[in-house]
Parts: structure tokens; C-alpha cells; sequence
């Protein structure tokens, strides 16, 4: 009997992350509730009595208004009718029960921290009209409101508002894959292009790229985050870069990476795991409009107001394979985005 074709094949295929998608549609689905589904009480139960591993658990202890969102989706996924996009949340929610443990936790964490930039930038009005209570504590699903965009002196009122749209950007969701070398160099510093994975194209055999994606997502990700850079590091490198932006020691040993915990002990991804908050001083890694994009995306720009040390706007993901380089991924706003992308790619 032949395998039916997974309906996310072509997703993936394309270079779209269905756990991204995945979020970007339980907070679109949460947001259109004005009062919680029914039965919290015993979801909430049930969600403390599963197994620790378990996606239910882990929200319900990371999150409880992330938990609250996905039960909702799940709720939406069993209605003979629904709103626009309910076959299509249906999809990656099987898709997310079949991924393997470690994508799980990522989907949780992600859906946890986007959930949390909903509750601190929330209205009391719209709390109030979607509070529901549950038997030990109130899941209070909040509606995000603008993002207040004071950007740095020198950037100042150059970054237009979120929900204006980019005439280059109009499709839902563009990935480009790859950035010739020469127009790639000026946005980077020596020692950190240094640091960049160069890959074959595979269009043009012989031909070096450097290993950078531009990832234009529309919805939630886009407008609270912005829009994504992602830089391909190798593998010599990861360790170096880790300590200098991150502060975190690594260690290599029998083929195997660790982080090293103060103290003495170590952590070892299980297979991999992402550093934040980098530095926020970002001027000895990017330049020109890169370090103007990163400094211009909805989540530095917030973590300006809040007065952060340290920016969740530049993340690395490390794998535990000593072989394996890493990934470092920028978010970056959105007409800084646009112009990088016309430079690379026409």
C-alpha cells in the first residue's frame, strides 16, 4: 500500500518551519476567542496529571496562557466548522504530535515566549473580557496592542509602522536561501564574516555562497519580532562566538559539545539548544543596514523601553555534534529587511 503524501511536504520542502507556522496560527485562533472554551477545568487537570514530557505539561508549568492558546486550538481543530485557517491548524497540529520530543520542546518554547510578549504588552480592557478561571489559578488570555517603536537617536522615526506593508513583501511567508559572497561582506564585521559558513549554490556548480537565509514571515512573528536573518556559522568557530556575545563556555570532547555550567557541571543539548540574550551593543558584529535592521526590530526596539541589558534579538542555536557549525539568527525590521533582501537577490 502506498504512504499517503504528507500534507506539510511541500512546506517543508519549500524551507518553511511548520513550528513557526504552527504559532503564528494558535495565537491568530487564540486572539479570536472573546471567552475561553469550556471545560478548562478538566483540561487543566488533565494537563497536570500527564506525563512530564508531554507538550500539555510542560506549557501548563512554562505558560499557562500559552497552554490556554493551545487547548484552544485544539478545541477549534474537533468543530465540523470553523474560522479561516482551521483545516490548516488541524494539519500542523497532527504534524507537531508526530515530530520527535526535542521539536515539541520547541514548538513550547516558542509559543511560551511569544505568549509572554502578548502579556506584556496587553490592554486591562481586553483582559478583563476573556478572564476565565480554572480551579487553582485564572488563565488570563490578553490581547496584544501596538508596539511602541522609539528607536535609536540615530534611527530615529525611519522605521515605519508594523501594520504598513512593503510592496516587495507581499507574499505570506519568503524564504531566500543563500547571499552572494561580495554584497554579503560589507554587512559584517572581519571577524565575524571570518566566522560565516560559506555552501555551493546550487544553482551555479563551483559557485561559493555565504550560508545566510532571509525568512519574511506575515502574522505574529513578523509584526512582534520582525522579520528573520539567519547566518550559518562554522563549526571552528561556534565555541568563540558563544563566550564573546553570549558569555556561555563550551566544551568539545570525544566528538561531543557541552556547555560548561558555573559551578562545574555541563549541559548537553539533546541535540540542540538556543542561546539569548546576546550583547546589545551589536556595532562589532553587523554594519551598515544589517546593525541598522537589527536595531530597528520590534523586539530590540521593546527591549529598549524596558531598559534590557541584553537583547533576545540575536540568538545562536547549537547542536551537541561537535562536526556540526551553528546557527545565529537576527531578527531584523522590516524596510531594512526588504533593502538587504534587494541586495542579495534583486
Amino acid at each position: 500500500m502506498q504512504e499517503s503524501e504528507d500534507p506539510l511536504s511541500t512546506l517543508i520542502t519549500e524551507g518553511e518551519d511548520p513550528l513557526s507556522a504552527l504559532v503564528t496560527l494558535v495565537i491568530e485562533n487564540y486572539q479570536r476567542y472573546s471567552r475561553g472554551p469550556y471545560r478548562v477545568k478538566d483540561a487543566l487537570q488533565k494537563a497536570k496529571q500527564a506525563d512530564g514530557s508531554s507538550v500539555e505539561r510542560i506549557l501548563v508549568e512554562k505558560s499557562p496562557t500559552a497552554w490556554y492558546a493551545y487547548i484552544a486550538a485544539h478545541k477549534t481543530k474537533t468543530l465540523d466548522r470553523g474560522p479561516e485557517g482551521r483545516v490548516e491548524l488541524s494539519r500542523l497540529l497532527d504534524h507537531l504530535g508526530n515530530q520527535p520530543m526535542h521539536r515539541q520542546h520547541e514548538f513550547v518554547n516558542q509559543l511560551a515566549a511569544a505568549m509572554e510578549s502578548i502579556d506584556a504588552n496587553t490592554s486591562p480592557q481586553s483582559a478583563k473580557r476573556r478572564r476565565i478561571a480554572t480551579e487553582d489559578n485564572a488563565v488570563a488570555p490578553l490581547q496584544p496592542t501596538s508596539i511602541t517603536r522609539n528607536a535609536d537617536t540615530c534611527l530615529t522615526d525611519v522605521e515605519p509602522s508594523v501594520t504598513e506593508q512593503i510592496p516587495a513583501l507581499v507574499t505570506s511567508r519568503d524564504v531566500y536561501v543563500g547571499a552572494p559572497l561580495e554584497p554579503a561582506e560589507e554587512l559584517f564585521h572581519d571577524q565575524f564574516w571570518d566566522s560565516v559558513q560559506r555552501t555551493q549554490s546550487k544553482e551555479q556548480p563551483g559557485v561559493l555562497l555565504a550560508d545566510i537565509s532571509m525568512i519574511f514571515q506575515e502574522g505574529y512573528i513578523r509584526e512582534h519580532f520582525g522579520c528573520q536573518m539567519e547566518i550559518g556559522i562554522a563549526k571552528e568557530k561556534v565555541a568563540d562566538l558563544a563566550f564573546q556575545y553570549f558569555g556561555v563556555k563550551l566544551e568539545d570532547k570525544d566528538g561531543v559539545r557541552s556547555i560548561c555550567y558555573p559551578g562545574g557541571g555541563k549541559i548537553e543539548p539533546d541535540p540542540s539548544i538556543k542561546l539569548r540574550a546576546c550583547h546589545r551593543d551589536l556595532s562589532g558584529i553587523f554594519r551598515g543596514v544589517l546593525h541598522e535592521g537589527a536595531h530597528t526590530s520590534p523586539i530590540y526596539q521593546r527591549e529598549k523601553v524596558e531598559r534590557r541589558n541584553r537583547t533576545d534579538g540575536v540568538s545562536m542555536t547549537i547542536s551537541n555534534q561537535a562536526k556540526e557549525g551553528a546557527k545565529i539568527t537576527v531578527f531584523l525590521g522590516e524596510w531594512r529587511a526588504s533593502a538587504i533582501k534587494k541586495k542579495f537577490y534583486g
